[in-house]
C-alpha cells in the first residue's frame, strides 16, 4: 500500500481483518456481559431494568473503530444474544437502541467539546445512557409490554448513577490500552 493511501486513512486488508476480529470479540463480550453478567431489577412485576456492563464493548468499539463498527457490534450483539439466550419476545426497538449505543458516544466524542478526551467520553456515555436508557427504553417497554412508564424512568435513572461512571471509566481504560497497542491509531485525541 502506498504512503498516500495510508495517509488518506484507508485500511489495509490486514487492518480490516484486525478490526473485524475486534468486532467479533466485542460482540461476544457484549453478549456475555448482557446475558450472563447482569442483574435484572423488577418493575411492575417484570424484569424492567438491567444492571450490567453490556453496552461497554459497543461504546468502546464505536469510539475506537468508528460509528459503522459500533452500529454493527450493537446490532449483532443484540440479535445474536437474543437468538442464543432469548429473554422474552424479540423487540426490534431494543436492537435499534443497542445499535445507537455504538454511534452516539462516537458523535459526542468527535464534537471536540470539552477539550479533554476523558470529558468527552464521560459526556458521550452520560448522554447516551440518558437518551437511550432513561428516555427511550422505558417508552418502548411501556408501549410494547405495558410496563409502567414512570417507574421505568425512575429505575433507569437510579441505575445511571452507578452505570455512567462505571461505563465511562472502563471505556477510558480500554481506550488507553487500545491506543498503547500499535493497532489504536490515535482514536479520539
Amino acid at each position: 500500500m502506498s504512503d498516500a493511501t495510508k495517509a488518506a486513512g484507508e485500511q489495509t486488508p490486514r487492518d480490516m481483518l484486525r478490526s473485524l476480529a475486534l468486532d467479533g470479540l466485542m460482540i461476544a463480550l457484549s453478549i456475555a456481559l448482557t446475558r450472563f453478567a447482569s442483574y435484572y431489577v423488577p418493575i411492575g412485576g417484570t424484569p424492567g431494568a438491567r444492571l450490567g456492563l453490556g453496552p461497554l464493548p459497543i461504546i468502546f468499539t464505536g469510539i475506537a473503530l468508528g460509528p459503522v463498527h459500533g452500529l454493527l457490534v450493537g446490532m449483532l450483539s443484540d440479535v445474536t444474544g437474543h437468538i442464543l439466550v432469548p429473554a422474552g419476545a424479540y423487540l426490534w426497538q431494543l436492537t435499534v437502541i443497542s445499535a445507537v449505543y455504538g454511534v452516539l458516544p462516537w458523535v459526542i466524542v468527535r464534537l471536540r467539546r470539552p477539550k479533554s478526551t476523558a470529558g468527552r467520553i464521560w459526556l458521550g456515555v452520560a448522554i447516551s445512557r440518558l437518551v437511550l436508557n432513561v428516555g427511550w427504553l422505558p417508552l418502548v417497554l411501556h408501549d410494547v409490554s405495558g410496563m409502567p412508564y414512570v417507574p421505568g424512568v425512575v429505575a433507569q435513572a437510579a441505575l445511571s448513577v452507578v452505570l455512567v461512571p462505571a461505563l465511562a471509566v472502563l471505556t477510558m481504560a480500554l481506550m488507553r490500552v487500545y491506543e498503547r497497542t500499535r493497532y489504536g491509531r490515535g482514536g479520539v485525541a
